[in-house]
């Protein structure tokens, strides 16, 4: 059953006579319900109020949620209300596995899903994803929290700053996912993408990058997502792709150590 502080937040909203409920996720910053009724299925998800130290704007998710779903890259939002920590969305389906991810035609696939959602629009209002900015908001975290890092941070966090800077001095800033994986991929034969928390005006080979290492592709499977992601070839695509999936490697370090705190103290 939903909580009851969930279920007076869903009044108003009409899910049908609902048939089934079942959790699908508790963590730091969300708990999220699969509610199934006779007017469908829909997932209920509410977050807690520990958005701010992994960096979450949830007014931002929501003007994004909207420009994805009439893109037909995310799901159907049925009620999304940042103030009361609530989003319903249409469940759009089940996820992709580690092996969806490493298939050879689905890495072109998810190529022309990210050249799909750099084309959008991206809504007014949103938030601007800088790297370097990111990196030094989950340090402060930590450094607030008195977590120690390894013993060659400060040079892992100068070399962040350098690529951070290199890629602010040539923008190219797209309305990005930033956070690519196989359970955040739903494929009905068109793919869609969930989990929009960490969305934003940002750096487009971020995307590509973030796939790339949480499935640790190899050199010739990035060389294979960028091919299929580029219109053209790009001397210097490859680079950039190889700094972002450094970066990204490090933010991701820094997100787990924030996360695993608690920041509730």
């Amino acid at each position: 059953m939903l909580p009851p502080d969930v279920q007076d937040a869903l009044r108003g909203i009409d899910l049908g006579r609902i048939d089934s409920v079942e959790r699908i996720k508790h963590g730091l910053t969300n708990d999220s319900w699969l509610v199934r009724s006779d007017a469908g299925s829909f997932v209920v998800r509410n977050s807690n109020t520990s958005e701010d130290s992994l960096q979450i704007n949830r007014r931002s998710e929501a003007l994004i949620l909207e420009a994805v779903a009439r893109a037909g890259i995310g799901p159907e939002v049925i009620c999304c209300d940042p103030a009361r920590h609530l989003l319903v969305t249409r469940y759009a389906g089940t996820t992709w596995t580690e092996a969806h991810a490493l298939d050879q035609a689905n890495i072109g696939r998810v190529a022309a899903l990210l050249r799909r959602l750099h084309a959008v629009k991206p809504p007014p209002g949103i938030q601007i994803v800088d790297l370097g900015s990111v990196v030094h908001g989950y340090l402060r975290t930590l450094d607030e929290h008195g977590r120690t890092m390894e013993s060659d941070h400060s040079q892992l966090r100068a070399r962040a700053d350098q690529i951070a800077s290199f890629l602010r001095a040539e923008p190219e800033l797209r309305l990005c996912h930033n956070d690519i994986h196989a359970l955040n991929i739903v494929d009905d034969g068109t793919l869609r993408l969930i989990d929009w928390e960490y969305a934003g005006l940002g750096e487009r080979m971020f995307d590509l990058a973030s796939i790339c290492v949480y499935h640790r592709y190899s050199k010739l499977q990035r060389e294979q997502i960028l091919d299929g992601y580029l219109d053209a070839p790009d001397p210097l695509a490859w680079h950039r792709l190889e700094l972002c999936c450094w970066l990204f490697d490090y933010v991701r370090d820094l997100w787990t150590a924030v996360r695993e705190l608690d920041v509730s103290a």
